[in-house]
């Protein structure tokens, strides 16, 4: 991986007991299993005879196969946080928080030397948050994490989609050219993580990206739990989503990412969120944290040395935000977006969305509303 010269501890997976002691694991995508409380919950792991567990399908584990999930929330926003909280226990996800700041009790001297003295308390409580989680990350010498806003949506079959992206993100990093998802070629297995050992960088989360013209890229036609190109939004609710000249129902996970905007959902490894720490936290702050990411990874604004990273990005995005019924200044504490009345929630480019479907699941039901149905 980037960087393997470091210190980096294996995953726990690799000190466990030895292949035998596996049983296997079948994957139940739909429907819902009752546990000893009787609390519905989706996307389970059961027992089957006779396969290898594969490294590939901990992304179905409460990690989503990376070694720890953190979300950003404000303390004092328990709307976010219980939201989260029971989008991820009705999903199997094991999610820990990280306390978002108010960019007002932001000591200056703690700023990067090189930064823009212009900025909002709003992005600077914004940027230290995000860097906090990434510290914590390098303090626990995780082997990777994904970081997630407390707003964040997903589809239902969300575990089953991150192991397409881990297949075609091990594909890309190992031989990048471009590949149709179906036809990914047979390459050494990855070691360390089910998404491939050589990335920094996994922007699985944005309000916005566009098809990068350089880097290589895995097409995944037929994707069902993608809407059609009339429903996908991308920077502005009126722009038309870069995937318009595929066909319907079409996903692609790019070696390149090419201007993402929001940093919704990102996962970092090791070596990643080392470089990040040193050079969004010690070295420059010239922006927003998303755009300062994506500086990062395209290898500009300082880090012109060390070249464009090693940062995968998906269009349609796999995580979105979800936006609760109420004025749309509730929405963020970022940026103020205004204060008109949403009459009804919504997630933007997820078709089974987890939130949208929470008084199904809670009921133990197992057809979900799609908010985008095909109109063929």
């Amino acid at each position: 991986m980037p960087g393997s010269y470091l210190q980096v501890k294996q995953p726990p997976w690799r000190y466990m007991a030895s292949a035998a002691a596996f049983a296997t694991i079948v994957l139940v995508l739909f429907g819902l299993y009752h546990n000893k409380d009787s609390a519905p919950r989706l996307a389970i792991v059961g027992a089957k005879g006779g396969e290898e567990l594969g490294l590939v399908d901990h992304v179905f584990n409460a990690t989503l196969g990376f070694e720890k999930i953190l979300a950003v929330n404000l303390p004092e926003r328990t709307d976010h946080r219980d939201g989260l909280i029971l989008a991820s226990a009705v999903s199997n996800i094991d999610i820990a928080f990280i306390d978002g700041v108010h960019g007002d009790k932001v000591l200056e001297k703690t700023l990067p030397p090189e930064r823009n003295k212009g900025l909002k308390a709003s992005s600077i409580g914004s940027w230290r948050a995000h860097l906090n989680a990434i510290a914590d990350v390098v303090h626990n010498n995780y082997t990777s994490a994904l970081i997630v806003e407390d707003d964040v949506d997903w589809d239902v079959r969300l575990k089953t989609l991150l192991k397409d992206f881990a297949l075609s993100s091990q594909a890309l990093t190992q031989s990048p050219t471009d590949v149709a998802f179906h036809n990914l070629p047979l390459l050494p297995l990855p070691r360390i993580s089910p998404y491939g050992d050589d990335w920094d960088l996994l922007w699985l989360g944005h309000c916005g990206m566009a098809l990068p013209t350089t880097g290589a890229k895995a097409v995944h036609y037929n994707d069902s739990s993608v809407p059609e190109p009339q429903y996908l939004h991308s920077y502005m609710m009126s722009d038309p989503t870069p995937l318009g000249e595929y066909p319907s129902h079409t996903r692609i996970v790019m070696r390149e990412v090419s201007d993402p905007v929001c940093s919704l959902a990102y996962a970092v490894s090791q070596s990643g969120a080392r470089k990040i720490l040193y050079t969004l936290g010690l070295k420059t702050f010239d922006g927003p944290f998303d755009l300062m990411l994506r500086a990062w990874c395209e290898g500009l604004n300082g880090n012109e040395s060390n070249g464009r990273q090693v940062c995968l990005g998906v269009l349609p995005q796999l995580f979105d935000h979800h936006r609760r019924k109420g004025p749309k200044n509730w929405d963020s504490d970022i940026e103020d977006h205004g204060a008109e009345y949403r009459e009804k929630p919504e997630t933007l480019n997820i078709r089974w969305s987890v939130r949208m479907n929470m008084e199904r699941i809670l009921r133990g039901a197992t057809e979900y509303e799609d908010q985008w149905p095909d109109t063929g």
